[in-house]
C-alpha cells in the first residue's frame, strides 16, 4: 500500500530544490512528460515495478528512455527506483503539483461534467469559484457521460455534486427507504 506521506516528502524536497534552482517549469514539464509516457506504455510501468528485475537495469532503462528530463528529476527517479518506490511516480507528481499550487496561491478544482464546457463557461465558473474560495483557481475539467447533466466540483477533498445522476440516486434512496 502506498503512503501519501512518503509521496509528500519526496514531492516537497523536489519542489524546494526546483524553486531554489528556479527550474520549476522545467521540472514540472519533465515530470508531466514522464507520467504521460508511463501511462501510454503500461509495459514500461510493469517493468519498472517488477520485483525480479534488478534495480540497476531499471535505472539504466529509465535514464535511456528519458534523457532530456532535468538532472534533478532524473536523480530523483533513480533514487526512487533504488529505494523500491517505483510505484510512487504518479502519487509524487500529484503531491508536487499540490505543493506548487499551494506555494503559488492557486486553488486546484476538479470539475466533472456530462459534456465538455465551452471556454466562456469555464471562465465564468473559474471566476465564480475564485470569488467564493478567495484565490486564483485552476480548473481541471473531466468529462463523464454517466453524470447525465450538471456538474460535480471537487476542492480539497470536498465535493459539491449538482449532477442529475446524484439527484436521481438521492430520489431513489428516499423512495426505497
Amino acid at each position: 500500500m502506498r503512503s501519501r506521506d512518503i509521496a509528500r516528502r519526496y514531492a516537497e524536497a523536489l519542489y524546494e530544490l526546483a524553486a531554489e534552482d528556479e527550474s520549476l517549469d522545467a521540472i514540472a514539464q519533465g515530470y508531466a512528460d514522464v507520467i504521460v509516457n508511463l501511462a501510454e506504455v503500461p509495459d514500461f510501468q510493469r517493468f519498472l515495478t517488477h520485483p525480479l528485475v534488478p534495480r540497476a537495469k531499471k535505472v539504466a532503462l529509465f535514464e535511456r528512455s528519458f534523457p532530456d528530463i532535468p538532472p534533478y528529476l532524473s536523480s530523483m527517479f533513480a533514487l526512487l527506483i533504488r529505494n523500491g518506490r517505483e510505484g510512487y511516480f504518479d502519487l509524487i507528481y500529484d503531491e508536487f503539483r499540490r505543493c506548487r499550487a499551494t506555494a503559488e496561491g492557486v486553488i486546484r478544482v476538479k470539475v466533472l461534467t456530462a459534456q465538455k464546457l465551452s471556454a466562456i463557461d469555464l471562465t465564468r465558473l473559474a471566476d465564480r469559484l475564485a470569488d467564493g474560495l478567495g484565490g486564483r483557481v485552476k480548473l481541471e475539467e473531466e468529462v463523464d457521460r454517466s453524470l447525465l447533466s450538471g456538474l460535480r466540483i471537487e476542492v480539497d477533498g470536498k465535493v459539491i455534486d449538482g449532477t442529475l445522476k446524484a439527484r436521481l440516486e438521492d430520489l431513489r434512496a428516499m423512495l426505497v427507504g
